[in-house]
Formats: C-alpha cells, sequence, structure tokens
C-alpha cells in the first residue's frame, strides 16, 4: 500500500451490500494504519436493490457513531452516505456524501449500470444503442451534478464497468466522449472531488480505477481536486491497488489529492 493515502471515504458494510461490519473495516484500517476512515452506506432508496432498509440506515448511522467513540484516539471516523441520483436525499446530515449513478430511467422504466453485462445490453437496447445508453447515464450524471449537495462524485465513468471484458463501447468515440465531458464539467463547476476509485479492480472488474484518464487529465486541466477511495466491499481490499492509482495519477499530470478528515478535506503531495 501507498504510505500516502492511508484513508477511503468510500465503504460499505453488512448494513447494505458489503461482507464486513464497521468495527470489522475500523480495525483493518488501524491495522493499515489508516488517519481515517469514512463510511458511506447506500442510503434507502426503492431504486437501489442493495441500499440499507430504513431500519438499517438507523441501526448503521448509530453503530458508526458509536464506533467515533470508542475510536477516538486511534482513526478518525467519518459518517457518510452515497446517494444514488435518481433518488430522493436523506434527510439526516450525514458529515459527508458521495453522488453516484448506478441505475437510469428511460420511459418509465429502470436500467441498472452495474449489475452486470447481461443488464447492461438490455440496457443499451432499452436505450436505442449503447453510445445512446451512454449518453443517458452521463446525461443523469450531469443533472445530478448540478443538483447535489454531496461533496464527491462518485466512480465517474461507472458506464464502463464491463468494457474491458466485453469491450462494446469506443471510448474514443465522440458519442460517449461529448456527454461524459459535459457531465464532468458540471461537477467540476460545482466544485466536487472526483474520486479516483479502485473497487471495480477489487472485484475484477477491471484492471485500472475510475475515471479513465482522459477524464483524469481533463479534470487537471480544469484544476478539479480528486482523492482516492476503495469502493471497499470486503476488508481484505480497503487499500486495494494504492499505489497502482498514486502512479496513475503522476502519469495523468496530478501532483497532489486530497482525502477526508474529521474537521474537512486534507491536500496531500503525491
Amino acid at each position: 500500500m501507498s504510505d500516502i493515502f492511508r484513508s477511503s471515504a468510500h465503504i460499505h458494510t453488512s448494513f447494505c451490500d458489503g461482507k464486513n461490519t464497521p468495527e470489522e473495516m475500523v480495525l483493518r484500517a488501524i491495522e493499515l494504519g489508516f488517519v481515517s476512515l469514512g463510511f458511506s452506506g447506500h442510503g434507502n432508496s426503492v431504486y437501489d436493490p442493495v441500499c440499507m432498509s430504513k431500519e438499517n440506515e438507523l441501526l448503521y448511522r448509530q453503530e458508526v457513531l458509536r464506533l467515533q467513540d470508542v475510536y477516538a484516539d486511534r482513526l478518525e471516523i467519518i459518517l457518510g452516505i452515497e446517494h444514488e441520483a435518481i433518488a430522493p436525499y436523506p434527510d439526516f446530515p450525514y458529515a459527508f456524501m458521495i453522488e453516484s449513478v448506478h441505475s437510469i430511467l428511460k420511459d418509465g422504466k429502470q436500467y441498472y449500470i452495474d449489475y452486470d453485462f447481461d443488464h447492461m445490453v438490455e440496457a443499451a437496447e432499452g436505450c436505442g444503442d449503447v453510445y445512446k445508453y451512454c449518453e443517458k447515464y452521463f446525461q443523469t450524471c450531469e443533472k445530478a451534478y448540478r443538483d447535489t449537495p454531496a461533496q464527491i462524485a462518485g466512480h465517474f465513468d461507472l458506464v464502463t464497468k464491463f468494457n474491458e471484458r466485453h469491450p462494446v463501447i469506443d471510448e474514443t468515440d465522440p458519442r460517449y466522449l461529448e456527454p461524459a465531458m459535459a457531465a464532468l464539467e458540471a461537477g467540476v463547476k460545482k466544485g466536487l472531488v472526483f474520486e479516483i476509485n479502485t473497487g471495480a479492480i477489487a472485484r475484477g472488474y477491471r484492471t485500472t480505477p475510475y475515471p479513465a484518464p482522459v477524464f483524469l487529465k481533463r479534470l487537471k486541466e480544469l484544476g478539479a481536486r480528486v482523492m482516492v477511495n476503495s469502493d471497499c466491499h470486503d476488508a481484505a481490499y480497503l487499500a486495494c491497488s494504492y499505489e497502482e492509482a498514486r502512479q496513475y495519477l503522476l502519469a495523468c499530470g496530478f501532483d497532489s489529492v486530497v482525502r477526508l478528515r474529521r474537521h474537512g478535506l486534507e491536500e496531500i503531495q503525491l
């Protein structure tokens, strides 16, 4: 693991679709020498099949706040949530929020972006073709970024999750890039921090983080802030590919990132 980051603000636990309890995640973070850990369970929503139930969301908040006190002298623990872009926003004042698009609505039907490749094919057919599907995804991102109270944009180009194994999207095609860049620029204008997300590497779908270099280089040109998150669903991968992410950022022109702390965002040099 790179000694630089020692943090993740994108963590899922057994309260939603993660493998481990929050305390198991905390103990793993301490073992790795983390300085901070931001929990970001999937907020309750009819649009998200892996979200926390209303009951679990309440228990999740109580448990993370308990752990804040228990481990206060060993780790900064921050209570956040990952919001599904097409869902209502939570009433609870979470310390931070990740804005993510996991599904789109087209002609009244919901299509999941990252469920599996077959669902992606169905979504592309429902939208007309794969590029109209990508356009709908990025239009959903763009609207979400303009409206969101969140601080972080999650896995920006999630729509390419299956593209290494099943290359059906030409990621250099203007039909893909133009709506993507419009969404990215909307997020930068809103002041969102874009995450470099290594979660799909841990789960075997990709060999590189989100977002792709073309987007990272544009983020650098626009002066955007970025952070490294593991999108962890299994404590064994809490710092997955962090050194690779550092090299990836350096290759795209970045010399610093931010990480989440209790007092806010802290800039660190690469």
